[in-house]
């Protein structure tokens, strides 16, 4: 399954013009920032929290959210090289737009419909029976083969606005305080 759903990753290149250590310790100290009771309602579409680090590399799982659940979901892979101008950051990284959860939603969708058919067709095989199984089959498939798209775009938005917020001049006044 993971095969068929490769086609769907989005490679892509940036460069971030802070070092690579100085934009690792801003994630840090982002990510280990004291939330107050209502930091949940901000502004902010990016949450540190769901950042993970390892080695120089970023891997950031993005799920829905209460107050956002439009949001996305997949994975965004980062890997932060030092650039041969010392002072920038290059970034190679990949969008993965989907997780179990949407591989479960298949199955579990995929299975619904063989049952459903099943049912549609011992009780009636007329040509109106045909018609119905055949739109439904068509546009739950229609779907599911569309979300990891939209998932695509979202995630594309979330790290663009990443890569904005670390290429900021914040993450360089952060350090000096």
């Amino acid at each position: 399954m993971k095969k068929v759903l490769k086609r769907f990753h989005e490679p892509f290149t940036a460069e971030i013009k802070h070092p690579q250590t100085r934009v690792i310790e801003f994630i840090v100290n982002e990510k280990h920032k004291k939330r107050g009771l209502f930091d949940f309602l901000s502004s902010s579409p990016i949450d540190f929290r769901e950042i993970t680090i390892s080695n120089g590399s970023l891997m950031i799982d993005v799920k829905p959210k209460m107050l956002n659940p439009f949001r996305g979901m997949g994975k965004i892979f980062m890997k932060l090289e030092k650039d041969d101008n010392s002072s920038w950051t290059k970034v190679e990284g990949e969008i993965v737009p989907y997780n179990n959860r949407y591989i479960i939603t298949v199955f579990l969708f995929l299975s619904f419909l063989t049952v459903w058919t099943a049912f549609a067709f011992i009780i009636d095989t007329s040509i109106n029976t045909f018609i119905v199984v055949a739109l439904g089959w068509t546009m739950f498939t229609f779907i599911l083969y569309m979300l990891p798209f939209w998932y695509r775009s979202r995630l594309r938005e979330y790290k663009d606005s990443l890569l904005l917020i670390l290429n900021s001049k914040s993450v360089k006044q952060k350090r000096f305080r």
